[in-house]
């Protein structure tokens, strides 16, 4: 008969029990991540299927579908993985895992709507050696931990045995492996790294969410080694969520508290008259200007179709106006609405801003979570007619002037979560968000 291991530490004196928690089989510990789904007109977004995919183990995997008010709660586990299914049809049993065990797997179910069930192991004579689940379960995807005894707590000997999933008729069997020996002695010595049948299990994961009506969203690389909060704005699919200026160019926008910004960087050519805002290209002509231009990163109009122009402090206040109707570029006391009431005040602001990943920003992008959907880009700016930081920076105008010869700005950086605030000279090139009237 196999002993439960962790019955051998109990003779031991108090002050070696410490041992305990460096053996993962015998503590089957989990964490949280849990948060608010909502569009980008800020209504919670119901039944989304958010995902949490292991970068080291892509089989490895926990989720959780949003209620009426957009909350998920998703429970992650050392030794198991979640197999729930988007939208389940049917009931479905997944395999345990890790299989072989010793002396703790994780058993995974999916129900197409809430329903009687049990959940039985037998061996492999038939005989059953304990239910772990038996009567009405509302929730549509669950994980069930066995530890390898009997009903009476007892340790069960190594071999193969049957678990069964019974719900209105339907029976799904499967059969997993316990193992005798020194399995439960693997020994964490890295907390960041768990040791899964040879392979490492990190504690960064993809964050996904996908849904009815709604842009998949993805954030690669978000850690997490203790309970955890992550709130995630989505945009929405087929909706007039919309700004078009001028030259019918159509910009995502975002509700942020009780603004209303453009999700994207301006790339507008004219005035709302139609008047042309000039490109102007020469690095001394740019410096001597006190009008109005605009120009592409490195004068590259490519770069112009992902960041948006650089327009000079002058074509953001002229009187012709930049913007399209109904939207302005915004002001100072605006801007610290957003930062200061809307997004935790700038030391963190800046990470909620900027768009996720390293596909724009420069590695690491630290802390970027674009949790509010501003979805910040990093357009560099241009200085003295030469240009600099395109992905590693993001410099944006306001409407308010400091002194004669600058004007307020904001900007975001690849290296920290802050986001910065000061006066630049008016004739230098930076990018340009709008704000609804």
């Amino acid at each position: 008969m196999r002993r439960n291991p962790c019955s051998n530490l109990l003779p031991f004196k108090i002050g070696l029990a410490v041992v305990v928690f460096f053996f993962v089989p015998c503590l089957f510990s989990q964490i949280s991540l849990e948060g608010t789904v909502k569009n980008n007109a800020g209504e919670p977004v119901e039944n989304a299927f958010v995902e949490l995919i292991d970068n080291a183990v892509t089989s490895r995997s926990f989720s959780d579908y949003t209620d009426s008010e957009g909350k998920y709660s998703i429970q992650i586990t050392e030794t198991g993985m979640d197999s729930h299914t988007a939208n389940p049809e049917a009931f479905r049993l997944s395999q345990n895992y890790p299989n072989p065990f010793n002396p703790s797997t994780v058993i995974s179910y999916d129900l197409p709507y809430p329903s009687k069930i049990r959940l039985d192991i037998h061996n492999i004579l038939g005989q059953k050696v304990r239910t772990l689940f038996d009567g009405f379960q509302p929730e549509l995807s669950r994980h069930v931990v066995w530890n390898a005894t009997d009903e009476t707590g007892h340790g069960v000997p190594a071999g193969v045995y049957i678990y069964s999933l019974r719900a209105e008729g339907v029976r799904i069997s499967r059969k997993m492996l316990l193992i005798d020996g020194g399995a439960s002695a693997a020994r964490i010595s890295n907390p960041a790294e768990i040791q899964k049948l040879g392979k490492p299990l990190s504690i960064q994961y993809l964050l996904r969410i996908t849904g009815t009506d709604i842009e998949t969203y993805e954030l690669p690389g978000i850690l997490i080694s203790e309970n955890k909060s992550f709130n995630v704005t989505v945009f929405k699919t087929g909706t007039d969520l919309t700004v078009t200026d001028v030259d019918g160019n159509v910009y995502k926008t975002v509700k942020i508290g009780d603004q209303w910004w453009m999700a994207e960087n301006l790339k507008v050519t004219h005035y709302r008259n139609g008047d042309e805002i000039p490109n102007v290209t020469d690095e001394t002509a740019w410096t001597g200007l006190s009008t109005g231009a605009k120009c592409a990163y490195e004068n590259n109009e490519s770069n112009a179709e992902v960041y948006g122009y650089l327009y000079n402090w002058y074509s953001v206040k002229d009187s012709r106006n930049i913007a399209p109707a109904g939207w302005h570029v915004p002001t100072y006391e605006e801007w610290n609405i957003l930062i200061d009431d809307y997004l935790g005040e700038n030391f963190v602001a800046g990470g909620k801003m900027k768009e996720v990943g390293t596909t724009h920003w420069w590695s690491p992008n630290e802390s970027a979570t674009n949790e509010c959907g501003f979805s910040g880009l990093p357009g560099g700016h241009r200085n003295v007619g030469r240009f600099y930081t395109l992905g590693a920076e993001a410099f944006f105008w306001s409407a308010t002037e400091i002194g004669e010869s600058w004007a307020d700005h904001r900007s975001l950086s690849y290296e920290n979560p802050y986001i910065g605030q000061g006066g630049q000279f008016r004739h230098d090139g930076l990018s340009v968000r709008l704000i609804k009237d």
